[in-house]
């Protein structure tokens, strides 16, 4: 019976090849979008799942309430492990991690001329291999870690550092405060892609502790936030709400000025929760399944729409099987196995299709996804899970509507009351219409918005400004480096920064209107030279003659003088700290200093000279704005060959600040570029829906259409009325869908500080789209039906 159904299946497929094609390429472009969606969110919710303990790691935080601010601390003191598992029976273990801030100087001692710069270098407690299910190539995990100066490597950097050799037992250089000589001890695998701790070095805390800066990191030797992540190894996993509570307890016996909570977070739920700079894509986990499900319904609509459509050519073999004695749950299960073989053929093809586009799915997003987790379990039965549930909704449908036609009616060739509904097919359009016109009208706001946060004005000049980081390795020679920049030809200003512009601030708490009233002050610690060569303006200028380079002056933005509760013109007053007080020297109209997305807070400017040598001593970035028309790679060579006599062991690197601002955006321009293809993907499928829907109509009608012509209609006339019924259906999609995606896209723009308002014009542009895509593809169909001879289709009558 099965093989009985499977020939007919092919046989069907083989003589009906243009809406099989239809069928399975809608089908299959529909589940390759699901697919890919598929694999990026179980990926995105797998995080650090594949520890052996996962769900009884948790990292401990802390918030503290400062007056009336709360500032959440993600990292503890060094000292807090150990005091953590001394005062808390139910804490098992303690790991500390701490992630070197800033990229560190690494060469092979054999070979000292060819240096790089790297990232991911963390330091960690001795058990870290046997705490985290992170496996080891070489080495063993109770050993590596245990000596000062040991280092593991991840395999890339082997590779890169030691080539086929191994690397066990041999030195490597890495730079940081200064340049120390490690141990390599093991060499581990490189981290999963879905691992929340990334490392390329794994060095033993024992180093840290031994390095000059070690006091910058090792904090209060008490429990309180510092510069070490500190994950706790629970007993059991019910233990969590105990252990907080005892940590609370603890935290409440403390007196200070400020009030501390502690929290206990999941490992596996640490990369979701952690959306700062980034580093997740939670954003798109709220879009992207809801786009997928869309997608791949228009694709099931298409399918079951051009079936059931196509109904009337199956009618009478219907009705020859129940009058030979088929039951309609034998002919359901017929077309269960018709729809069954479209739905394997477009699930293999849509799977090609997802490999092929995999790489520039993860490209866009910026994601690494391991070819490992592919093809792990979870993925495996997700993708099986997804050929069952595709098979169940696009063969119920036909199944019901075929097996239900009548015999006595079918033989006759009457089915047009019964082939399936009219009413559904043209609810099944409408749908397909108002899905790819509320995703084109998403898009184009999504564009709008991009471009006015770039376009906007953000109070300062950030064109041909580059910026340089430079490290503690330059010392006193940085006043000479500034001096010698600002010398070139094609320079025209120079200024100093501690941080890059977008790069993060300081944060400071200012008393407010009374003692208990606490006021967060964002600062930057910059030169003389940084308000001109940003060209930023004056709201108050200061005095004349007034040295602003004064460490008991600072510099204020229009945000700080309500916020401080300053006067109109608060030039000459001065500002409480708690432990001194600062004269405001002068007032730089607001501009904005990080993203747009958040309000221009307040914000401090704390200026010293130029020529001061804490520059080079603590690190700081050089700010040089390079003169319009200028040979940019040649200045930038120009002032690379200068920074080389200065600092010859750290590579140069540069970042211009036009770019640095634009990479605050890159999960909107991933969401945009995304947007742009799903809605590519979303018209397309719309429109093959169409255009087989519109030819099966118009062949329905073709003696109908003959008759017209016999009796003098023009084509124009025949091509009106046969597009009539189609761009109707248009324009209530357009009308369905309107109200929604402007309701969507209302509520996304809320997410930013500075934003555009939803313009009329993008639903005029959407609605003018999928009237022309439609009228384009039903036009084909309905001028070759015009212009056809009516002999031909009237010749059977």
């Amino acid at each position: 019976m099965f093989k009985n159904y499977l020939k007919i299946a092919l046989r069907n497929l083989q003589k009906q090849k243009l809406y099989s094609l239809i069928n399975i390429t809608g089908l299959a472009v529909g589940l390759a979008v699901c697919m890919m969606i598929m694999l990026y969110v179980t990926h995105e919710m797998t995080y650090d799942r594949f520890h052996t303990n996962a769900k009884r790691i948790y990292k401990l935080q802390a918030s503290v309430k400062i007056g009336g601010n709360i500032m959440n601390m993600n990292y503890m003191s060094y000292a807090s492990g150990p005091l953590v598992k001394q005062s808390q029976p139910s804490v098992e273990g303690y790991m500390r991690t701490l992630d070197y801030f800033k990229p560190v100087v690494v060469s092979n001692p054999l070979i000292p001329e060819t240096k790089f710069k790297e990232d991911k270098l963390i330091f960690a407690d001795p058990a870290f291999f046997n705490f985290f299910t992170f496996k080891l190539k070489e080495g063993t995990a109770n050993d590596v870690l245990n000596k000062p100066f040991s280092v593991v490597l991840s395999q890339d950097m082997a590779k890169k550092y030691f080539g086929d050799t191994d690397p066990v037992g041999k030195t490597i250089r890495l730079t940081t405060d200064s340049a120390y000589t490690y141990q390599v001890t093991g060499v581990a695998e490189n981290t999963p892609s879905n691992s929340s701790i990334d490392y390329n070095f794994v060095a033993s805390a024992n180093s840290l502790l031994a390095m000059k800066e070690a006091a910058n990191y090792t904090g209060e030797q008490r429990i309180a936030s510092g510069s070490f992540n500190l994950f706790l190894l629970l007993k059991n996993q019910s233990d969590t709400a105990n252990t907080r509570k005892g940590l609370q307890r603890m935290a409440d016996k403390e007196k200070g000025d400020f009030k501390t909570y502690y929290k206990l977070s999941s490992i596996t739920s640490l990369h979701l929760s952690n959306n700062f700079g980034d580093f997740s894509n939670l954003k798109y986990l709220k879009i992207f399944p809801l786009v997928a499900v869309l997608i791949l319904l228009l694709a099931l609509v298409n399918y079951m729409s051009l079936t059931t459509a196509r109904a009337t050519l199956r009618a009478k073999e219907v009705g020859v099987r129940k009058v030979s004695g088929a039951s309609r749950k034998t002919i359901a299960a017929q077309f269960y196995v018709e729809s069954g073989l479209f739905t394997l053929i477009s699930f293999s093809l849509g799977y090609a299709l997802c490999y092929a586009f995999k790489p520039w799915f993860l490209n866009i997003l910026q994601l690494k996804i391991d070819n490992s987790f592919l093809y792990s379990p979870t993925v495996l039965l997700l993708l099986f899970g997804l050929l069952l549930l595709t098979a169940l909704i696009s063969g119920i449908y036909p199944s019901v509507v075929l097996s239900s036609f009548k015999p006595v009616v079918t033989l006759k060739g009457k089915t047009s009351k019964q082939s399936g509904g009219t009413a559904v097919r043209k609810v099944f359009t409408t749908l397909q219409f108002s899905i790819a016109v509320g995703l084109i009208i998403c898009g184009v706001v999504i564009d709008r918005q991009l471009y006015y946060l770039r376009h906007a004005d953000t109070g300062l000049n950030r064109e041909n400004v580059v910026m340089i980081p430079v490290g503690n390795s330059i010392g006193k020679n940085y006043p000479a480096f500034n001096k010698d920049v600002q010398a070139l030809a094609g320079i025209s200003n120079v200024a100093t920064s501690h941080y890059a512009m977008y790069g993060g601030h300081d944060m400071y708490f200012m008393q407010g209107k009374t003692k208990e009233e606490s006021v967060g002050l964002a600062a930057l610690s910059v030169d003389d030279k940084f308000i001109p060569t940003l060209g930023l303006k004056w709201k108050f200028a200061p005095v004349a003659g007034k040295q602003l380079a004064n460490v008991n002056s600072i510099v204020i933005n229009e945000t700080a003088i309500k916020e401080l509760h300053l006067p109109a013109n608060p030039v000459g007053s001065f500002i409480n700290t708690g432990n001194e007080k600062l004269e405001v020297a002068g007032v730089v109209k607001n501009f904005n200093f990080s993203s747009m997305e958040t309000t221009i807070g307040a914000l401090g400017l704390f200026i010293a000279p130029d020529t001061t040598q804490a520059w080079g001593r603590l690190g700081c970035n050089l700010f040089a704005r390079i003169k319009p028309h200028t040979n940019m790679p040649s200045v930038i060579k120009a002032i690379q060959a200068i920074y080389k006599k200065y600092d010859r062991d750290t590579p140069f690197s540069y970042t211009f600040m036009d770019e640095a601002f634009d990479k605050q955006y890159k999960a909107e321009d991933r969401l945009a570029s995304i947007f742009s293809t799903f809605t590519y993907i979303t018209i397309l499928l719309a429109t093959l829906g169409l255009f087989g829907l519109a030819a099966f109509t118009i062949e329905q009608r073709t003696k109908e259409i003959g008759i017209r012509k016999v009796l003098g209609a023009s084509m124009a006339t025949i091509t009106t009325l046969l597009s009539t019924d189609f761009l109707k259906l248009i324009v209530l999609s357009v009308i369905v869908a309107s109200p929604i995606a402007w309701y969507a896209m209302h509520n996304w723009l809320q997410n930013f500080a500075y934003r555009i308002a939803v313009p009329w014009w993008v639903f005029v542009l959407a609605g003018a789209m999928a009237l022309i895509t439609a009228v384009v593809t039903i036009s084909y169909h309905a001028i070759k039906a015009a212009l056809a001879n009516p002999v031909n289709s009237l010749r059977s009558e």
